[in-house]
């Protein structure tokens, strides 16, 4: 008897140790039980699938990813990202290897790192510009390649990122020059000369690309005034231009001297018809004048057979002078990176959801403004606003900012770079990106029970499709698990939403008239949820 009750028990105990490694085994591929009559359950949460009637949508979201960050390939303090991402030494090449994935999540557009040599050659993040005709091809500062690889380099990436589908964008510095070869004399505004550094040779160049409009030297008179120990030094016969405030850096380039002019445009129209760039970020645009800043936009597009994109980087957080500026350069291509909503995420980074109003998010920003929101360019950080040392950021909620920037009827998002694959948000962007490849479509509503730690905003997707979704954001704190639920009108009627995002399980059902109890934690780090319909209904 005492040997068979020993049998049954290690014959028992080997069954459960098999019951409990099929159970594993189901919970690690999101297997599900089978569904019951009439019921319709999420997908796994690894899963996220295109909705039904995905195929008739012409035209797929726009979506903008820069593509570098102020410390790639360098060690600054204790963060060593030359040994912990050697491929972003070579960024051209490591571009043309990850445009496929990068099309496959929906990213449409990649905003390069200045592309020019630069006055710190194969060192510089590529801001001190000092020849915008060397892409990485002569010898020049010390150097051929530029920090991010060769003109071959370069041009292969285009061809790889265009072959994806992805359209490139030129980072433009033309506000300045930097790392003059040689000095010469050169008269003040006050009186006088000083001896300065504004003599351009390009010596490596040896005048090639003057047949596009390149010029083989450029003097003072190619400029305003340089820097100073108080500010801008004016020279003879110079006014600064017409921007507010003009003096920056460097030696400040004169936009009414007819040379200038004319090489400036002649550089635009070869960046987009003989490199093969699609558009530009402006850098510091600002500071340059604004008449030639509309009549360059209008000769690049009016000589280019390719709708060219045009975004100022204007670094102004009052929406209303934003909107100054817009009405100043009067050019209907342009458009504007959206800093003053920028601002109410770092304001919430830094004062957190105590001090913060989350009904807000409804009216901030310029992508909320009925006459400009079609010119917003909406960004979560960039290279500027977080910097190791100098610049943290929106260092918290980031998630929240972009499942808004993500889900908006209006703006065009840029995701970035250090917070896809260095601050490790990869996973979590990747299904908001998914989510607006996929189901932020249709018009835009805000509901009416937003409040001061809950925003939610629905998409009506379109007409015939499973697109559409319900977002909704909390400012709650770090850890949180708490449930709020909030009943909102998802404009889809007896439909069955479920959370993509997975911090939310289960599923929710709208009434006959499209409402539903729809759910989110009130948590810092899971306090985004994008509700979409469950995939297989009628």
């Amino acid at each position: 008897m005492s040997s068979y009750r020993t049998k049954r028990t290690k014959l028992m105990k080997q069954a459960c140790g098999i019951t409990l490694i099929l159970a594993l085994c189901l919970a690690v591929v999101g297997c599900k039980p089978k569904s019951e009559p009439g019921r319709i359950n999420a997908p796994p949460q690894n899963k996220i699938v295109p909705p039904r009637g995905f195929e008739k949508i012409e035209q797929i979201n726009p979506t903008i990813m820069q593509a570098f960050y102020w410390e790639m390939g360098t060690k600054v303090g204790p963060n060593d990202y030359l040994k912990k991402y050697p491929k972003e030494t070579n960024l051209w090449r490591l571009l043309a290897e990850r445009a496929p994935g990068l099309k496959q999540v929906g990213i449409s557009g990649l905003w390069l790192p200045p592309a020019a040599k630069a006055m710190a050659g194969g060192n510089s993040v590529g801001y001190d510009v000092y020849d915008l005709w060397d892409l990485g091809e002569f010898d020049q500062k010390g150097t051929v390649r530029t920090k991010y690889g060769t003109r071959a380099e370069l041009d292969n990436a285009i061809k790889a990122l265009h072959a994806q589908g992805i359209a490139v964008y030129f980072d433009a510095v033309l506000n300045h020059r930097m790392g003059a070869d040689a000095q010469e004399e050169v008269p003040m505004d006050v009186g006088g000369s000083k001896t300065l550094w504004t003599k351009y040779t390009f010596p490596g160049r040896e005048g090639k690309y003057a047949e596009y409009g390149a010029k083989p030297e450029w003097n003072w008179e190619y400029f305003d005034g340089i820097d100073g120990e108080d500010g801008g030094l004016l020279f003879s016969g110079k006014e600064w231009d017409d921007c507010v405030p003009d003096y920056l850096m460097g030696a400040d380039v004169d936009y009414q001297y007819p040379a200038v002019r004319e090489e400036i445009k002649a550089w635009g129209r070869w960046i987009i018809d003989e490199v093969g760039f699609d558009g530009f970020r402006l850098d510091a645009v600002k500071h340059v004048d604004n008449g030639f800043i509309h009549e360059w936009i209008d000769h690049v597009q009016n000589s280019s057979g390719k709708d060219v994109f045009f975004v100022g980087e204007a670094w102004i957080e009052d929406s209303n002078q934003l909107i100054n500026y817009i009405n100043a350069v009067d050019s209907p291509h342009l458009k504007v990176f959206d800093f003053p909503l920028h601002s109410y995420f770092l304001a919430l980074a830094n004062g957190g959801g105590g001090l913060n109003n989350m009904s807000r998010l409804a009216h901030v920003g310029l992508v909320n403004h009925p006459d400009y929101r079609d010119r917003a360019v909406t960004f979560a950080d960039n290279h500027d606003t977080n910097r190791d040392g100098e610049a943290a950021g929106v260092h918290r909620y980031k998630y929240q900012a972009y499942a808004y920037l993500l889900t908006r009827e209006y703006g065009i998002p840029c995701v970035w770079w250090k917070d896809y694959y260095i601050y490790g948000m990869k996973t979590g962007i990747d299904k908001l990106l998914l989510a607006r490849k996929y189901y932020a479509y249709g018009p835009g509503y805000e509901v009416d029970n937003n409040d001061l730690d809950v925003y939610s905003y629905v998409r009506a997707g379109i007409p015939g499709t499973g697109t559409g979704l319900v977002l909704m954001l909390t400012d709650g704190p770090t850890g949180g698990k708490q449930i709020v639920s909030k009943r909102i009108d998802a404009r889809k009627p007896n439909t069955t939403f479920y959370d993509l995002t997975g911090h939310v399980s289960g599923t929710v059902t709208t009434d006959g008239q499209g409402y539903g109890d729809f759910k989110v934690r009130m948590s810092e780090g899971e306090g985004w949820s994008v509700w979409v319909e469950c995939p297989n209904q009628n």
